[in-house]
Parts: C-alpha cells; sequence; structure tokens
C-alpha cells in the first residue's frame, strides 16, 4: 500500500520535516597560571595550562561523540558545528569566537551549552543574539545562577537541562514551535467574518501561523478541466483548473484506494470526485506556497455547491494528514495549531474528532443520532467521552508504520457521495491516545489522556464515526472543556508529558486530564 501521493505534494515543505537548528557550543576555562585557591584545587600537574588545554579536547570531542550519538539519525534536529569556546582565567572571551556565531547566525534557532559555560559566556550570548538557549551540566549546580539571573532580567527563553534526555525532548518541542512559525494555511472560506470556528484564534497568540484565503466558489470553479486561462469567477486571471494530466493523477489515486480497500461502499466516480478535490486542494496550496489546509464545512455547505459538485472535504483530510500536511475540519484554525503539534511529536498521523461525554439518562444514550449503543457504555455508566468524525487514516500508527486496513464510505446517505475512509476503532481497545486544543486565547491548553474502551460508526454514513474512551473525571473535564471547544486532535500513545514540557516552553498553562 502507497500514500496517496499527487505530483504537487513533492514541492510543499511539510511541517512535520522542518528541522530545528541547534549551535552547539563547548565551554571550557583554561587558566593561564599554576594556583589554587577558593575554587580551584588538585595536584600540581593538574593545574597548568597544558593540562587545562589537554583536557578541554578530550571533552571536546567527547561531546562532539556525544552529539551524534544522540542527534546523527534524529529526523527533527539538525546539528550545525559544533564549537569550543574557552575563556583565560582573566574570564575574558576572544571576539573571534562570537565572529564565527555572526557568520552562522542565520541559521541558528537554539545555541545549545555544555561543559563550563562561564556566566560570562551566558549573558554575551544572551545579550548578543536574543535566541532561545539550553544549558547541561551533569550536576545542574553550576547553570543554576546564570538561568535565574536570566529569568529574572526578563530573558524567558533560557533553559536548564538536567540531563541529555531533556535535551532531546526540549530539543523536539522546539522544532514543533519552529513547525508552528512556518505553517502557511490555505483557508477556504465562504465568507470572511466573526465566525466562531475560523476566527476562533486571537492574531497575537497565533504562535506565528499565517492563513491565505480562498473564497469557496473560485476553488470549485477550479475543479473542472481549462485551459488555465479563466473561468467564470475568474474570467481574465491564470487559474488552476485541472489538467489533463492531474485527472489521470486522481484517477490513479482513486483506483489504488479502491483496490487497497477491504470495502467499499460507494461507486468509482463518486469517490473519484472527492480524490479530485485533493488534487486541487494540494495544488492550490503549492500555488499559494502553503502547506497546511482547512476549509468550512456549514457554511460552505448552505452555498449547495457541495450537493452539486457532490464532494466533501473529509477523504482530503485524511489523505493530507497521513502525508503529513496538517488539515482541519470545519475551518477550525485552533484544531489545525493541534494537528500540528501532535504530527510533529509523535511522527504519527492525528485524527480529528468532536469530543463530547456519552450521557445516560434512566440508562438510555442521550443523541442516539451519534452514539451507536455499545457494551462500554453500558459498562462504564457516565463515564465516557467518545470523539467522532469522518477523517481517520491508514497512518494513525506512524508515518512509517504498515498502513491501516480501511473501508470507503460515503458521507452523504440518500446521493451517496463525499468519499470517507472508515476505519474500525473498536479493534484498537485498549491502546491510549492523547488529545489536545488550546483555548481561543492561546493562553492555555487542554490536553486529554484516554484508554480506548469501544469504537463506533464504521459502517454509518456521514460523521459518527470515532472511539469510545475513559476519563477518571468525565463530568470535571466536560466543565473544563467549555473554555475550550469540542473539537480535539488526538494521536495514538502517550504524549501528556510531552504537551506539557511543549506548553511550559510556549508560555501557556496546560491542564491535563487522565
Amino acid at each position: 500500500m502507497v500514500k496517496a501521493v499527487t505530483k504537487a505534494l513533492e514541492t510543499i515543505e511539510k511541517p512535520i520535516d522542518v528541522k530545528v537548528n541547534i549551535l552547539p557550543i563547548f565551554g571550557s576555562l583554561i587558566h593561564e597560571v599554576a594556583y589554587e585557591g577558593p575554587c580551584r584545587f588538585g595536584d600540581k600537574d593538574e593545574l597548568t595550562k597544558e593540562f587545562d588545554t589537554k583536557a578541554t579536547a578530550i571533552g571536546f570531542k567527547a561531546f562532539d561523540e556525544r552529539l551524534e550519538k544522540t542527534f546523527g539519525d534524529d529526523p527533527d534536529v539538525n546539528t550545525l558545528e559544533p564549537m569550543c569556546i574557552a575563556c583565560s582565567d582573566e574570564f575574558y572571551f576572544d571576539e573571534t569566537h562570537f565572529k564565527k556565531i555572526d557568520a552562522v547566525l542565520g541559521d541558528v534557532d537554539v545555541f545549545f551549552l555544555y561543559g563550563n559555560p562561564m556566566p560570562r559566556l551566558v549573558r554575551e550570548i544572551a545579550g548578543r543574539y536574543q535566541k532561545p538557549i539550553m544549558i547541561l551540566t551533569n550536576s545542574g549546580a553550576i547553570t543554576l545562577s546564570e538561568l535565574s539571573e536570566l529569568k529574572n532580567r526578563n530573558y524567558p527563553h533560557a533553559y536548564g537541562c538536567i540531563d541529555w534526555n531533556e535535551v532531546v525532548r526540549k530539543a523536539h518541542c522546539f522544532k514543533t514551535m519552529k513547525a508552528l512559525k512556518k505553517t502557511r494555511v490555505l483557508k477556504m472560506v465562504r465568507h470572511e467574518g466573526p465566525l466562531f470556528l475560523t476566527d476562533d484564534f486571537e492574531v497575537e497568540a497565533d504562535f506565528g501561523v499565517q492563513a491565505m484565503s480562498i473564497n469557496m466558489h473560485e476553488m470549485m470553479d477550479q475543479l473542472h478541466p481549462g485551459d488555465g486561462t479563466g473561468n467564470y469567477t475568474l474570467p481574465l486571471r491564470t487559474v488552476c483548473n485541472l489538467t489533463e494530466e492531474e485527472e489521470a493523477e486522481a484517477a490513479r489515486v482513486t483506483d489504488e484506494l479502491m483496490a487497497e480497500a477491504e470495502e467499499c461502499w460507494m461507486d468509482r466516480d463518486k469517490i473519484l470526485k472527492s480524490v479530485r478535490f485533493n488534487v486541487l486542494t494540494r495544488k492550490l496550496m503549492e500555488h499559494f506556497q502553503c502547506n497546511a489546509f482547512t476549509a468550512q464545512c456549514k457554511e460552505c455547505c448552505a452555498t449547495t455547491r457541495i450537493n452539486e459538485e457532490q464532494v466533501t472535504y473529509c477523504l482530503g483530510h485524511s489523505l493530507n494528514n497521513e502525508c503529513g500536511i496538517a488539515s482541519a475540519c470545519e475551518g477550525d484554525m485552533n484544531a489545525l495549531h493541534a494537528i500540528t503539534i501532535l504530527s510533529c511529536l509523535s511522527h504519527k498521523a492525528p485524527y480529528q474528532s468532536n469530543t463530547t461525554p456519552v450521557v445516560l439518562e434512566d440508562g438510555e444514550i442521550v443523541s442516539k443520532n451519534w452514539f451507536s449503543d455499545q457494551p462500554c457504555i453500558q459498562k462504564y455508566p457516565n463515564q465516557l467521552y467518545c470523539t467522532w468524525h469522518a477523517v481517520p487514516n491508514r497512518y494513525m500508527e506512524g508515518y512509517d508504520a504498515d498502513p491501516a486496513p480501511y473501508a470507503i464510505g460515503p458521507f452523504a446517505a440518500n446521493e451517496r457521495f463525499g468519499a470517507t475512509l472508515r476505519y474500525k476503532f473498536a479493534e484498537d481497545e485498549g491502546k491510549v491516545v492523547t488529545l489536545m486544543r488550546f483555548n481561543p486565547a492561546g493562553t492555555k491548553m487542554l490536553v486529554i489522556k484516554g484508554e480506548i474502551v469501544g469504537g463506533t460508526g464504521y459502517d454509518r454514513y456521514g460523521c459518527p464515526e470515532g472511539i469510545y474512551f475513559k476519563v477518571q473525571d468525565r463530568d470535571g473535564l466536560f466543565h473544563a472543556q467549555l473554555e475550550f471547544g469540542c473539537h480535539m486532535p488526538l494521536v495514538y500513545g502517550d504524549y501528556a508529558d510531552q504537551l506539557v514540557e511543549l506548553g511550559a516552553m510556549m508560555g501557556v498553562e496546560v491542564l491535563v486530564f487522565d
């Protein structure tokens, strides 16, 4: 089985492929004179300049080797050429060291200091470059004063690491924050306005994400083949209408999806329409230099163009997310942030869904139209949540994992259009999932860790396909969630601790339910 790779995907810079560039600096103190005192002691041979110079060379070599061992195969981290910066016991740093940093500064995202950083070196780098700093010592003691000084002098982006494991975790958090800053969203809208999902996030708290809006009528008109010289809504412009080559590409992807599905409950021409929309989406993303996508559902549905074109966006979101392109339902920019973060931290394809408590009254399920009655509901009465939508994908266990089995079913019940992937979530009972979402102000993050106890909606149309999961405090989670909203993207596995660390580095409060 292969992922639905299209030609445009080759040139889209995906957020998950972003690397954080770390400049490692090995700090050292080389004494000019052999002497003992209140901060120096040892055998006379250990106090010479020659001894310090030799020890520095050995330490720097070991540091370089540890960097290679730690980050050599890490797809998220690029370590720049390590530097050794030593000062004498006059505590003076030669300016040539900083000229070497200046020469590569444009590539540096984070400084990583190791060895004997020295207070002045830390202050010099913090003051000159205004970029994040990580400092590691084996004991942690040497760095405490330097870090406390920086944090109390309005330099919050200095981080102490107690061991190499923490260095790795923080490096991945830096990569994730960089990926957010490099996210450019193609946002299909019917009209701009105070819509509660597309405008859910305050601009000043948007973590660097930018969006390019396109009107849904302009996009829908480009679904139809043309020569690139205009269409109904863009009569005089060069347009991105699908070409014959792209039509063939859509047909190829459609045939692959149908051939590899365990079950298929749709006609080929109906599936092809949804695939064509995804091919166009990626073409427009390439045109506008975007690497993420979202589209309004309710607002666009009301135009009846979706009914006319017989296409929904669900399949496209699934195919995008499994290729590492963040793709969110309902124009939800907040959910798109979460999808980007979860994919970067886990290297797994997220699943975005409505996340709501399962409520029983007199033993009966409220809202049976969404929640099918499964044994787990009666086994754990009023203890469950359900997370449900129509956008699962084949790589929720990992981008490099074996693809999951799936079916293809329609979103629309009567006309049976709008292809969706269907997945047997019930077979994943016992697995742990992690969900997250920001509040609209971007000042808090809600993290949920739950255990799958059942599944629903595999053979249904529309959105009610998803997971039943158990949490310790269902009602407490519901009242906390009121500040955050219902779309809670998830990944398989336990990533709560990583999200807590990321939240601290992003400066947001993290609320965890498990």
